[in-house]
C-alpha cells in the first residue's frame, strides 16, 4: 500500500449479480484490477492484440504468485512474458504508468524492499 502498487494490483475486488448465490457479491484477493496500463518502452514487445498497444499490459493477479517458483521447475518466469526471473526484477521492469511507483519502491530501505518481497511471495 505505501509504495502505490496497489493501485493497480487491488488487494480486493467485489463480484456483481451472478445468479449463483456462490458467485453473487462475493469479496475475493487477485491483487489485480484487471485492467490495461501503459508499462512504458522497456515492456513494449511491439505486437498489438485488439485495441492494446505493444506497451499496454493488463494487470496479471498476484495470488499465487508465491508457489510460481515451485511450479515453474525451481526458477520464476514472470511478467507477461516471462522475462523477468525474480520478483525483484519483475518490480524494477515496472515503467509507464507504474514508473513513480516502481521508483518508490527503489527509494525504501533494503529490509522494507525485503518485507514487499516476503509478502509477495506469502500470496
Amino acid at each position: 500500500m505505501q509504495t502505490g502498487c496497489e493501485s493497480c494490483h487491488k488487494q480486493t475486488l467485489k463480484t456483481g449479480y451472478s445468479p449463483v448465490a456462490a458467485l453473487a457479491n462475493t469479496e475475493f484477493h487477485p491483487y489485480t484490477d484487471l485492467l490495461l496500463h501503459n508499462m512504458g518502452p522497456g515492456l513494449d514487445d511491439g505486437y498489438t492484440e485488439g485495441s492494446a498497444g505493444g506497451a499496454e499490459w493488463r494487470t496479471p493477479p498476484l495470488w499465487g504468485l508465491g508457489l510460481a517458483q515451485n511450479s515453474q521447475g525451481g526458477q520464476v518466469y514472470l511478467m507477461h512474458d516471462g522475462r523477468a526471473r525474480s520478483i525483484r526484477e519483475a518490480i524494477r521492469m515496472h515503467g509507464g504508468e507504474a514508473a513513480s511507483i516502481q521508483k518508490r519502491f527503489e527509494e525504501m530501505p533494503a529490509a522494507s524492499q525485503a518485507d514487499v518481497i516476503a509478502f509477495l511471495k506469502s500470496l
